[in-house]
Formats: structure tokens, C-alpha cells, sequence
């Protein structure tokens, strides 16, 4: 007898696990190829379709590859789609933004940490192109698109893929939402500001100063999150009738 649809889906989940621990108790990397369905089958006890079903939602979590008339394997892990899950689940408040751009900065100071007295003097050259090409930059958005890579070269010079790739969804994010806080919507008045901040950077880096490289990109990363943050201190406005009766007291004195 069949089983009913939700028992189905139920199981074949639960072999999804256990195909998990396999894969992890069995010590296989990335390339690594599974065992055919009728073998994962007879391990597991479970029919070949409850296997079939089994790893077609290993496949769409982005964990295995299935390759027509190859077979299954272990897929290189990416943090990026559990990440951007997480980002769109959030929302897309002010607030949210903020702490998402706080974030971002936080990603780049780890990857300045890794970089600081390690790299060397030509391979910050890269980084100076970027910033003579941004200064000839005709448009806010070849200017923002040189910025964001930029950012993302000074990055990937830790050899971290992760920070690299959290950033790219970041960044990603931030422009699917055209947000005024995004690093890719950069006022034009502002440009000579980041160019010269850019060029700082580089030579600080060069110089193997940690402390003051960490600094200026906290704020020259931070600009939009300080102006997206609400002034708490600041004094709320009167109330229309608290104006008029102000203004009459003041008038009657």
C-alpha cells in the first residue's frame, strides 16, 4: 500500500537527514559522488521513490548535485542562500537596514584584520586602479559599481570566501531594494569624499597601520547607518496645541 502524500513527505524528509549524516559520517567532500539510489535505498531501508524525493530536496537546499546519467554528489557549500533567506524574512525597515549596513561594515573590519602587515604593496595595486577608474567614472552608476568593487577586491585579499560571500548578498540585497542607504547609491557630491577615503585606505594598509585603517572604514562604511539611525536626543515637536498655547502665553505676558 502507498503511502498517504503527508506521511510521504514526512519520511522522505526524514531520509533526507539521515542521507545528511551519511554524507558526513561517511567523510565525503565536495565531488564526492553518493551511492545509487538502490544502494542508498538498501542502507536506509526506505523504497527507491522515498530516496528519489529524498534527494531532489537536498538538491534545491543547495547540498547535492544531481547530474543526469553521472549521478548525485556532494555540492561545494555556500552560505549565500541561507543568508538571504534570513535578510528578506527580516524585512526591510529603516531600522533593519541599519543594523544590516553595521553588519556589513563589521564583515570588512575582519577582513582588514586578516590583511593588515600580510599583504603586500602589489597586490593593493588593483585597488588603486579601481579608484583612477572611478574617478573618471561618467555616471552615478558606473561610479557606485566601482565602488561596490572596490570594496569587494579589499575583501577577497583576506582569502576568506565566506566574508566574500556574505558581502556579495549584502551588497545584492541592497540594491534589489534601491535603498538610499546602499553603498551602490552614492550621492554624487560625495564622490571626490569617497575617492580620497579609498586612497587613504590603501596607503594606511601599505603602511600596516590596523588601528587607523580600522577606523576610517568603520566611517566611511557607517555614514549611511548614522544617518539612518534616529536621533534619540533630539527634542520631540510641540504638538499643534501646545504651539498655539505657547505663542498665546507669550503674547499675553
Amino acid at each position: 500500500m502507498q503511502p498517504q502524500a503527508e506521511d510521504f513527505k514526512a519520511l522522505s524528509r526524514m531520509v533526507s537527514d539521515r542521507i545528511k549524516e551519511y554524507i558526513v559520517q561517511s567523510g565525503l567532500q565536495p565531488g564526492d559522488r553518493l551511492p545509487p539510489e538502490r544502494k542508498l535505498a538498501e542502507t536506509l531501508a526506505v523504497s527507491r521513490p522515498v530516496v528519489r524525493e529524498s534527494l531532489s530536496h537536498l538538491e534545491t537546499l543547495g547540498l547535492v548535485d544531481k547530474r543526469q546519467g553521472r549521478g548525485v554528489f556532494v555540492k561545494e557549500q555556500s552560505l549565500s542562500r541561507l543568508f538571504q533567506e534570513m535578510m528578506f524574512i527580516s524585512g526591510n525597515d529603516k531600522e533593519r537596514r541599519r543594523h544590516l549596513l553595521e553588519f556589513r561594515a563589521a564583515l570588512e573590519q575582519a577582513a582588514i584584520v586578516r590583511i593588515v602587515g600580510k599583504v603586500k604593496s602589489k597586490e593593493l595595486e588593483p585597488l588603486l586602479r579601481i579608484v583612477e577608474e572611478a574617478g573618471g567614472a561618467e555616471t552615478s552608476g558606473e561610479f557606485g559599481r566601482l565602488d561596490l568593487e572596490f570594496h569587494r577586491k579589499l575583501i577577497a585579499l583576506s582569502d576568506n570566501p565566506y566574508l566574500v560571500q556574505l558581502t556579495d548578498v549584502i551588497d545584492g540585497y541592497f540594491a534589489l531594494l534601491g535603498s538610499n542607504d546602499s553603498p551602490e547609491e552614492l550621492a554624487p557630491d560625495n564622490k571626490k569624499k569617497t575617492l580620497r577615503e579609498h586612497r587613504k585606505l590603501v596607503e594606511l594598509l601599505k603602511a600596516g597601520k590596523r588601528g587607523q585603517t580600522l577606523d576610517l572604514l568603520q566611517e566611511h562604511l557607517l555614514a549611511g547607518a548614522k544617518s539612518a539611525k534616529p536621533a534619540a536626543d533630539a527634542p520631540a515637536e510641540p504638538a499643534p496645541e501646545e504651539a498655539a498655547s505657547g505663542e498665546a502665553g507669550e503674547a499675553g505676558a
